[in-house]
């Protein structure tokens, strides 16, 4: 019997590449998303390339009804490997974020990456073996001006995993935060960003993939906290190491120049 991967979020970037990734291991897969032309089109594919089983979830994880109808989808799978990814951005300054948005995205995020895990957890702890691979972001380390509640939620996937990773620190089960910069997927256009995908120097864009490879490597070091890419890592310096004065200049002053470029 081949042991099953869940993956949240695997319409493209991260989520999709995650998806081949351990479809190429031999995974049978679960997939979820929202877009079902998009989402049964990986899954074709990748049955086609890997000769695995795919079994797709049309779901929206922002609210608990969501959360529902998949836990009750999986009720009866053994899974081995649990992929949060699933997650949204919000373009506008907080004080216009609407309701649906403030709301989507802290149980997206937050609530629905909780839940899964503790469910997943309990019939890993059973087995004593398992893997639980948390997507969080390079905007954990970093919060900027619109940008308050995607990089608030995300540091608190990063809090979560890190305690995770002690309270199962004798057990066998692996898990590892995947703290990416930006990523070359649909995620920024989904949120409504005009953004330059092929810009080069710092904070460029990274293919999926390659940070899929990396974060892989980081999991068999037992590296708990991954930040894949130069440009992600260097945030995370600045982030712990500059006083919070400096460092909110230079936040400040380039979030108001690449909103100048984004507007011309």
């Amino acid at each position: 019997m081949k042991n099953m991967a869940l993956i949240t979020g695997a319409t493209s970037g991260l989520g999709l590449a995650y998806a081949k990734e351990y479809g190429k291991k031999g995974y049978n897969l679960i997939i979820t998303g929202r877009r079902e032309d998009k989402i049964r089109a990986n899954a074709v594919n990748i049955e086609n390339t890997y000769h695995v089983k795919v079994k797709t979830v049309i779901v929206d994880l922002a609210n608990e009804e969501g959360v529902n109808i998949l836990l009750n989808e999986i009720r009866d799978d053994e899974i081995e490997v649990l992929i949060n990814n699933a997650g949204f951005g919000l373009k506008p300054v907080f004080s216009e974020v609407s309701k649906e948005d403030r709301d989507g995205i802290m149980f997206l995020q937050m609530n629905t990456v909780v839940i899964l895990t503790q469910h997943i957890l309990k019939q890993m702890m059973v087995r004593n073996r398992g893997t639980i691979i948390n997507i969080s972001s390079d905007g954990a380390f970093a919060v900027m001006p619109r940008n308050i509640l995607y990089s608030s939620t995300k540091l608190f996937i990063l809090n979560f995993t890190e305690g995770l990773y002690m309270e199962l620190i004798d057990t066998a089960i692996d898990v590892q935060v995947v703290c990416p910069g930006f990523i070359d997927s649909d995620f920024h256009e989904s949120a409504g960003m005009n953004v330059i995908k092929k810009k080069k120097g710092f904070m460029k864009f990274m293919d999926p993939e390659e940070i899929v490879n990396l974060a892989m490597r980081d999991l068999k070091k037992g590296r708990v906290v991954s930040v894949p890419g130069l440009d992600a890592k260097i945030v995370r310096i600045m982030s712990n190491f500059l006083p919070r004065k400096m460092f909110y200049k230079i936040i400040i002053k380039f979030t108001r120049k690449r909103n100048v470029k984004l507007h011309r």
